[in-house]
């Protein structure tokens, strides 16, 4: 860890508790906007130890081909029949996904094995529709230079576990079956999004295969028990005030929630 990844590291800490904003130029002038997905990878774990939460899982993605994650630090379930009420104010949009409950740690791969799409099915507890809710510690927000918005966590403000989904359905999406009812997504009872749901990358099971094989992270790696996200179905739905979110995906699995005004 380099001493600008650790002040970095403590100043997004100190912003998510404040619950305030950086520019990228302020940064910039102190030295301290990472320059690698490896530097702002340090640089997240830092503000991640500093916040001082359990890591209850990891946002996965892809930047021009190389596999990054960032750890979720709200997680919450809503393994209830009324809307779940998030405890946490803040935030600016949501993004609905599929999402993995893993049933045992995976480790780094042996030096020159790789693991197969069975070997991480073999490490997945359930599959279940989630919803990522969004916020930033940057006035950029997902525009700022990406080591940096990899920093900030890919913008993650929480993360809500919503019902269990039958694997039928992930296939479904990973091989884009034109037959897929669609996603609904409504914001006090006004539709945001109803259309098809598409995975960035086709297989929602894809980026985990690829972080799996090549772990960057310093806060332990993929854990029993954690929750695994790998990207909307939808985009990012900006809110402009909604805080009733009622997710419907006939015949698969529904979810509701409620935002602090």
């Amino acid at each position: 860890m380099t001493e600008a990844n650790i002040r970095l590291g403590a100043i997004l800490a100190e912003a998510e508790n404040q619950q305030s904003s950086l520019s990228v130029a302020k940064l910039e002038s102190s030295g301290l906007v990472p320059d690698s997905i490896e530097t702002g990878m340090a640089a997240q774990a830092i503000a991640a130890g500093a916040i001082g939460k359990e890591i209850g899982g990891w946002k996965i993605g892809v930047n021009s081909g190389r596999a990054i994650a960032a750890p979720l630090l709200d997680v919450y379930d809503t393994s209830i029949d009324t809307p779940f009420e998030v405890p946490k104010p803040g935030t600016v949009g949501v993004e609905i996904e599929i999402c993995f409950v893993l049933a045992n740690d995976i480790p780094p791969p042996a030096t020159g094995q790789e693991y197969s799409r069975a070997d991480i099915f073999s490490h997945i507890a359930s599959v279940h529709l989630g919803a990522e809710l969004v916020s930033y510690r940057l006035v950029e927000e997902n525009k700022a230079p990406f080591p940096l918005f990899l920093a900030d966590r890919l913008g993650n403000h929480s993360f809500v576990l919503g019902p269990e989904i039958d694997i039928a359905a992930l296939e479904r999406v990973a091989n884009q079956d034109a037959t897929l009812p669609a996603l609904v997504v409504e914001g006090n009872g006004d539709v945001l999004f109803a259309a098809a749901p598409k995975h960035p990358q086709a297989d929602p099971v894809a980026p985990l295969i690829a972080y799996a094989n090549a772990p960057l992270d310093h806060l332990g790696g993929l854990k029993r028990g954690q929750i695994v996200t790998t990207g909307s179905l939808c985009g990012l739905i900006r809110l402009s005030g909604q805080t009733a979110i009622k997710t419907s995906w006939d015949g698969i699995a529904d979810m509701a929630l409620n935002l602090p005004a």
